[in-house]
């Protein structure tokens, strides 16, 4: 029975040394070192998505993606094999393509950047090396060799910001407008 007793007072004892040194380690801070922020080395690609915006009930765009990786830092998709439509608060739409581009999800700006083409509803086209929708103000802005082309009129200059209907639209840099003649 004594032996009984020195054994489970042992085992209590070596339970308790344990005890206390687990603690003593999870109490104490390091005192040199720093930690490194974990990054991953493989971001999330997702093929053959759509994803879309709506406000108030409303589509205000849509694209259909062959692949996409989101940036969890910048909050940035990143996308490739691009097929979209912005919608105006009018009912008129401008289908758009890309092999290449970003949407923002803080902002919800799209940016289509190689070989960006737009058609739209109200017999408009345009092209630039790039175009952006800007969310916020629900406006288009091709940059880099734009031209914009409705009915018989083409627009051409460094920069064009406009509605998806194309009613309006502002030039800047080498700002031509031609009506009649090859619009392409």
């Amino acid at each position: 029975m004594r032996s009984d007793k020195r054994t489970i007072l042992v085992i209590l004892g070596a339970v308790l040394l344990m005890g206390g040194v687990i603690g003593w380690l999870l109490s104490s801070k390091p005192t040199a070192g720093t930690v490194k922020e974990a990054r991953q080395t493989d971001p999330h690609q997702v093929t053959g998505s759509t994803i879309e915006e709506t406000k108030d009930g409303r589509k205000v765009w849509t694209l259909t993606v062959a692949s996409m990786v989101y940036d969890k830092k910048t909050q940035v998709d990143r996308m490739q094999g691009i097929k979209g439509t912005f919608f105006d608060e009018d009912g008129t739409t401008m289908t758009v393509t890309a092999d290449e581009g970003e949407v923002n999800l803080k902002t919800k700006d799209v940016v289509l950047t190689k070989n960006p083409v737009g058609t739209t509803s109200t017999n408009g086209r345009v092209t630039a090396d790039k175009v952006t929708w800007q969310n916020d103000k629900q406006l288009v802005i091709a940059e880099g060799n734009a031209r914009i082309s409705r009915d018989d009129v083409l627009a051409t200059g460094d920069k064009a910001t406009f509605n998806v209907a194309l009613n309006q639209a502002k030039l800047e840099g080498n700002a031509k407008v031609q009506k009649g003649g090859d619009k392409q």
